[in-house]
């Protein structure tokens, strides 16, 4: 029987030969990721169930991101918790402050995610781990629990939309911007909950391996169950250091069926924008050339990778941040971050007047570095802009690209970087 890649997966890791969207499946787990406002609560559950050991000591991941470091003593108090617990259940990979990055980078970029199988997490954007072709999917903190116990979650099998993207990427055009394309593009009809969204395509097979996980990243702001690109020589590469985990290729059958099948070409495809308050009300950067802003950031879990630095430092080289414009950038992760101030990157944008803060979530929950206060515009590449994310209820914030974030925070207005004077 025909299978998408999301259904085989589901099929080989509950042990069947095949399964079919609406069945429930009990499927083997490979990583369990639980971070620092959670994580307590996480192991309480646990404990709850009369277990004192976790399943896997090296395959339950916990992460410190979004408290780190501490901005106030409430914080400062939570993460010293979390770390007594992480330290009682002896806890083999444990990212914290000096070791830290965004969860769902750090579960990528360390090798806990492989082709082929299941990982979850206590936070929203576990659907990033799709990118090297796994099925990443956002949990509570009962359900996270019981992997911790047992190794093993139940699933509803869903029903695959396939996102077929072909043509050739414009220069500073982003996976960010076919992200927000495609929000504007759906206009939150629901038609995507609990959905399988599989990018393919000649444009997908050209995309490194930090654009994936943009896409896949934001899958969960369309209501996707999750977001998914089959492996392929990139993903080989990119996980050739990261892991000595055996894995293999594995991808949709050709007559597999699909709820909807959605063709894009990016060809004509430019840098979109998402309105303040609504992810899915996009509109292309020349609709708001010259519109004034005073905050920029760069980060998250969404756009603050390696590869997002290096676009921003060709952009800003020689130049200077614009006088009414705070620039915030937040590297996704401490090798992130080294690889970037290796590269010079790091260097340059701050010569150009940015403020670079240490791997966290930051601003991105509104929690720290960088909130956003009354009256605030916020030009961001993070992954969400509903009123008050950032932190007051007053401040607006337009969602972007990086390369947009740079362009404009020279001219201290919306600028598309394809026509900034270099």
């Amino acid at each position: 029987m025909a299978m998408t890649i999301t259904e085989k997966i589901m099929a080989r890791n509950s042990g069947k030969e095949h399964v079919v969207p609406g069945q429930l499946v009990w499927t083997d787990i490979h990583t369990v990721m639980t971070m620092d406002y959670l994580g307590k609560t996480c192991f309480d559950k646990f404990r709850s169930l009369g277990k004192e050991e976790v399943f896997d000591k090296d395959r339950v991941i916990c992460v410190s991101d979004h408290l780190v470091p501490p901005p106030n003593q409430k914080f400062a108090t939570m993460l010293n918790e979390w770390r007594e617990v992480v330290k009682q259940h002896d806890i083999t990979n444990f990212y914290d402050l000096g070791r830290q990055g965004i969860a769902h980078q750090i579960m990528v970029e360390q090798g806990h995610v492989l082709p082929g199988t299941i990982s979850i997490g206590t936070d929203s954007h576990a659907n990033t781990y799709g990118a090297v072709g796994a099925m990443g999917n956002a949990i509570g903190v009962t359900d996270a629990a019981v992997a911790m116990a047992t190794g093993k979650a139940w699933f509803r099998v869903p029903e695959s939309v396939k996102f077929n993207i072909t043509g050739k990427w414009q220069p500073w055009v982003m996976a960010k911007d076919l992200s927000l394309h495609i929000m504007g593009m759906m206009h939150w009809n629901g038609h995507l909950l609990y959905k399988a969204l599989e990018f393919t395509g000649p444009a997908i097979d050209s995309l490194g391996m930090a654009g994936r996980m943009t896409l896949c990243n934001m899958t969960v702001d369309l209501g996707a169950k999750n977001g998914i690109i089959a492996p392929d020589k990139i993903t080989e590469r990119y996980l050739r250091n990261r892991t000595t985990d055996a894995w293999d290729f594995i991808a949709s059958d050709e007559d597999a069926h699909y709820d909807q099948v959605y063709d894009i070409d990016i060809s004509d495809l430019g840098p979109t924008i998402a309105m303040p308050g609504k992810l899915d009300d996009t509109v292309p950067v020349e609709k708001l050339i010259g519109t004034k802003f005073n905050k920029a950031f760069v980060g998250t879990c969404t756009n603050g990778r390696l590869e997002d630095f290096a676009a921003m430092a060709e952009i800003m080289k020689g130049k200077q941040v614009h006088r009414d414009v705070n620039m915030i950038l937040v590297p996704a992760s401490q090798t992130v971050y080294l690889e970037a101030l290796r590269a010079g990157y790091i260097e340059t944008l701050i010569m150009a007047g940015a403020a670079v803060d240490t791997p966290s979530c930051a601003a991105c929950a509104g929690i720290h570095t960088g909130v956003a206060g009354d009256g605030d515009i916020v030009l961001s590449a993070g992954n969400r802009n509903m009123t008050g994310r950032m932190g007051s209820k007053k401040a607006e914030i337009y969602l972007t690209s990086p390369t947009v974030v740079a362009a404009s925070s020279i001219k201290g207005e919306i600028t598309d970087p394809r026509t900034f004077d270099f």
